[in-house]
């Protein structure tokens, strides 16, 4: 599941992230991310069930009130080769090399207008959003909105001088227009950046 959410908070030291099964009336924390985050993505759920999100921002006086809730359903079945997905120059990479990240796109497996999330996961709750050109931005937006998904490779270049060194991970999804359901499963492809 992919949620997204405005930070209208100006002092939080963070963000958590509830989840509980439609059916049932329990909350659990499933993330704890950091301030200024917008966007989480859930994965590796069982499909077909609907799941139910909250999130909360906090500092050092307490919890905010939380989000609407926001309820979804996941997807039941995958198709045969991911629509949306991104293949690198290589899964192992120097920190002063040169990362070619290349967003493959399949027509086909969708008929309607969809979002497209093309997401780098930092680790420790920290994502960023990959822009049709070229540049990356804190929390969940979508590189593309309400478009029919055609057959494509596009490449984005991205010198990596400076990033911390550890494992990172591309993820890729396609949800309906205007929200956060997904239409097929979350890809993900991941890479190690070493010293």
């Amino acid at each position: 599941m992919a949620l997204a959410w405005t930070d209208t908070s100006f002092n939080e030291t963070g963000f958590v992230v509830e989840r509980r099964i439609a059916s049932l009336p329990t909350y659990a924390a499933v993330a704890t991310l950091g301030p200024d985050m917008t966007g989480y993505l859930d994965q590796n759920l069982p499909a077909g069930v609907t799941y139910c999100y909250r999130v909360s921002a906090f500092n050092s006086a307490g919890m905010s009130g939380y989000t609407n809730e926001e309820c979804a359903t996941t997807s039941a079945a995958a198709p045969t080769a991911p629509p949306l997905s991104v293949s690198l120059n290589s899964t192992t990479l120097a920190s002063s090399a040169t990362m070619v990240a290349v967003v493959n796109t399949v027509g086909g497996h969708v008929a309607s207008a969809i979002d497209a999330y093309v997401v780098l996961d930092a680790g420790g709750g920290v994502i960023f959003s990959l822009l049709a050109d070229g540049s990356l931005v804190p929390g969940l937006t979508p590189i593309a909105r309400g478009i029919v998904l055609q057959t494509a490779s596009v490449p984005f270049v991205f010198p990596l001088a400076g990033a911390p060194p550890g494992n990172y991970l591309w993820m890729t999804a396609l949800t309906s227009p205007g929200s956060l359901a997904l239409v097929s499963p979350v890809t993900s492809t991941p890479f190690t950046v070493l010293p």
